[in-house]
């Protein structure tokens, strides 16, 4: 696993800070509230933020969402480890030579929102990507996700096991069921929870409220 020395940390946590206080008012806030159907009072702990004015090495990420990956630590409190990117513009992503999500450079393989793991509950969910993963946490399911369906890695498995149940969250498209399936082959307590065809965690949330997921989950 990647080690941060104390600079790398330091610089993410200032882009944190600078970041999320750049959100109110921003176009990534107008994002997550219209297409997302998140509110800032329900996203708050997530520390996300707006490129508004990039930090050195962050110029390519101007006027994207930014999504940081926090960790607790005992010694220290809350910290970074690692930041990913979206790119809030509906255009052509392909078009314009980028990704929808990027890291910055060097980032590995982690899981996000691992402070659900600090709750006190018998149940957890992962799921794929970030914007699900806060989408499932604000419905009252402390939940985790991997970056993308091919980020998921065997090693995560330890976290897992002593719940009574993992909701495993997937896209309803070929990546999504490929993602359920190696979760739920790792995990003995994983119940996956199934989409239709092009839908999600967040599209449905935003379409039918939080409702809406508990029914697909069956709750």
């Amino acid at each position: 696993m990647q080690k941060l020395c104390d600079a790398q940390r330091k610089s993410l946590v200032e882009a944190t800070t600078c970041y999320h206080a750049s959100l109110v008012g921003s176009p990534a806030e107008e994002y997550l509230a219209k297409e997302r159907g998140l509110a800032m009072e329900e996203v708050g702990r997530f520390r996300l933020g707006f490129v508004a004015d990039p930090l050195p090495g962050h110029e390519r990420y101007r006027g994207w969402l930014a999504i940081p990956y926090l960790r607790w630590s005992p010694t220290s409190g809350w910290t970074v480890v690692a930041m990913r990117f979206r790119c809030i513009e509906n255009h052509d992503h392909k078009e314009h030579r980028h990704s929808k999500y990027m890291s910055l450079p060097g980032m590995t393989t982690r899981l996000f929102n691992t402070p659900a793991v600090l709750q006190t509950h018998d149940e957890i969910g992962v799921a794929e990507g970030e914007i699900d993963t806060v989408t499932a946490s604000v419905t009252g399911v402390p939940t985790v996700g991997v970056s993308g369906a091919d980020a998921w890695l065997r090693r995560f498995r330890r976290i897992f096991l002593g719940y009574r149940r993992v909701w495993v969250f997937a896209d309803g498209d070929v990546a999504g069921r490929k993602f359920a399936e190696r979760v739920c082959g790792d995990l003995p307590n994983a119940q996956p929870v199934t989409f239709a065809d092009n839908e999600d965690v967040n599209s449905v949330f935003a379409a039918h409220g939080k409702a809406g997921l508990l029914e697909r989950m069956g709750i």
